[in-house]
């Protein structure tokens, strides 16, 4: 048994999730987490938490409200110093075999301080350590984006980045490239194609979509945006975990936002997307834009597209789910055993 000292990004679901997924897949270690917001419901599963701040982003209006979260960084990151201190006296008293970071600030500062190797493990640095042609128009929103991770999540001594799009690393020497990591959850689903589109957003703007929806043919399925009376072909649905399960793996194809896991898991599943990546969150964007190049499904940067854009989306579903098939977007099992081997000897 090994002991793990891993820094997670509470700011999102998404790598409280991802982190969670790695516990699991690796009982045999002992885990101690460190991080806020909702780190903490690893409480839950029995793992300990350290808390430490983390500099949040925030959202307004379906976009990245850039002076808020800007805001809130500055605020954390100049009292950063007693919290790297607390962090390397955690690790010290800790002492663990493997550090991992999933976008959290202070953990690889703390190792650093005290020498230690540290690994980070997110889907966030493909952004800056692969080889990609930035798309037109995102040139300033690539350059502000990349200039916060590296500068403020970078400190790692080595790169994993998982991603359901394989791009080459910049340096394979520190920087590796994994398929997707994957829920259980996910994996013991059985896929089928029924006759409902899954649409499963959170911002309240993203209601403007739904007069276009009531103009197509399809029966679309709601998740995230509230319970209302359903209307035409739009029924809503209140979030439930077996029921968003049930759906996902039945439907045509997925509407989403961009995010890395919710897109991982449909694409997991073969199922098209048609993405509206978050203003302004040049992540997601990325996300969506590959998710086209890649022929997966397609996306829009429009607050509203218009209808006859999904309709041409739908005639093309057939050609998205044969790329689809062709790909692996499992990498439980790989991201696992190069974790071991670092274990083992880093």
């Amino acid at each position: 048994m090994a002991r793990i000292l891993y820094g997670v990004m509470g700011d999102a679901r998404g790598h409280v999730n991802r982190a969670r997924i790695i516990a699991r897949e690796m009982p045999q270690h002992d885990f101690l987490f460190i991080g806020g917001d909702k780190v903490h419901d690893l409480e839950t599963d029995g793992y300990r938490v350290e808390d430490v701040p983390m500099g949040s982003t925030y959202y307004a209006n379906n976009r990245v409200d850039i002076r808020a979260t800007f805001t809130n960084a500055i605020r954390v990151f100049v009292r950063s110093n007693p919290v790297i201190e607390r962090v390397a006296r955690i690790i010290e008293r800790f002492d663990p075999h493997l550090i991992l970071t999933d976008y959290e600030f202070f953990t690889p500062l703390a190792a650093r301080r005290l020498g230690r190797f540290c690994v980070s493990l997110d889907h966030q640095h493909v952004i800056t350590r692969c080889r990609y042609d930035v798309p037109d128009g995102q040139t300033m929103s690539r350059l502000l984006t990349a200039t916060i991770i590296e500068k403020l999540y970078s400190n790692a001594s080595h790169f994993m980045m998982v991603s359901f799009f394989q791009l080459p690393p910049s340096d394979p020497a520190t920087a590796e490239v994994f398929p997707a990591i994957i829920r259980r959850e996910i994996t013991g689903l059985t896929p089928g194609i029924g006759d409902h589109v899954l649409v499963y957003q959170t911002s309240p703007t993203f209601r403007r979509l739904f007069p276009v929806l009531e103009e197509l043919e399809s029966r679309f399925v709601i998740y995230g945006m509230g319970e209302f009376p359903d209307r035409k072909n739009l029924q809503f649905k209140k979030i439930s975990r077996e029921g968003f399960l049930r759906d996902l793996a039945s439907c045509r194809y997925v509407i989403a936002n961009g995010g890395h896991n919710v897109l991982s898991e449909a694409l997991y599943l073969g199922k098209p997307v048609f993405s509206f990546p978050i203003a302004n969150a040049y992540e997601q964007f990325i996300n969506s834009y590959f998710l086209f190049k890649f022929g997966f499904g397609d996306y829009s940067v429009e607050a509203v597209p218009a209808a006859g854009r999904l309709r041409e989306f739908e005639l093309r579903l057939d050609d998205c789910r044969r790329e689809i098939s062709r790909n692996n977007f499992f990498g439980n099992d790989l991201v696992c055993k190069r974790l071991e081997r670092f274990i083992d000897s880093p």
